[in-house]
């Protein structure tokens, strides 16, 4: 009975269509933000609280300034799908790279009714179209467990980074 109510639910999210976000949709795009986080892993409501101030205060910013663009998906009925957006994020010069910036995808989340419908693999499309519009070499992402398939069937490779942790920073 309750895969039933499964299917139907999912049937029940219509066509899907892709825009961008606007300053209207940042409650949307830190609310999904902080559900991604939780399904990661992360748990305490004061240290995602803070988390959700600081990343409002540079969406909002990002979004004025056109370094981060991002992507509502949504059905007929205008429920949000899901999103992610794009970091124009600065990085050094290096050889064979001619540009300042480089496109960086994340804070993807899709709503549980909305999976296995394609959402992520919208957000990922557009932001690859975005990027080779503008000329950008590479779109590069940090992918979660979870996402790991969307990624690799969209064509990303795994590459290998290092890191070492320096302490407790609030």
């Amino acid at each position: 009975m309750a895969k039933r109510q499964e299917s139907k639910s999912r049937r029940s999210t219509g066509r899907l269509r892709i825009r961008r976000a606007r300053m209207i949709d940042l409650e949307h795009l830190i609310r999904q933000r902080r559900e991604m986080w939780m399904e990661i892993g992360v748990k305490g409501k004061q240290k995602l609280d803070r988390a959700d101030r600081k990343y409002r205060t540079w969406v909002r910013n990002g979004l004025r300034k056109r370094t981060l663009i991002g992507w509502i998906v949504e059905d007929d009925e205008g429920r949000i799908g899901g999103s992610g957006c794009l970091w124009l994020q600065p990085i050094q010069p290096r050889p064979g790279i001619r540009t300042y910036v480089q496109p960086y995808l994340l804070s993807m989340f899709t709503e549980p009714r909305f999976r296995g419908k394609g959402v992520a693999s919208k957000i990922v499309g557009e932001a690859k179209r975005w990027s080779r519009k503008r000329g950008f070499p590479q779109l590069v992402l940090h992918a979660s467990k979870m996402g790991r398939g969307v990624y690799s069937r969209r064509g990303f490779k795994r590459s290998w980074e290092m890191r070492a942790r320096l302490g407790r920073r609030r």
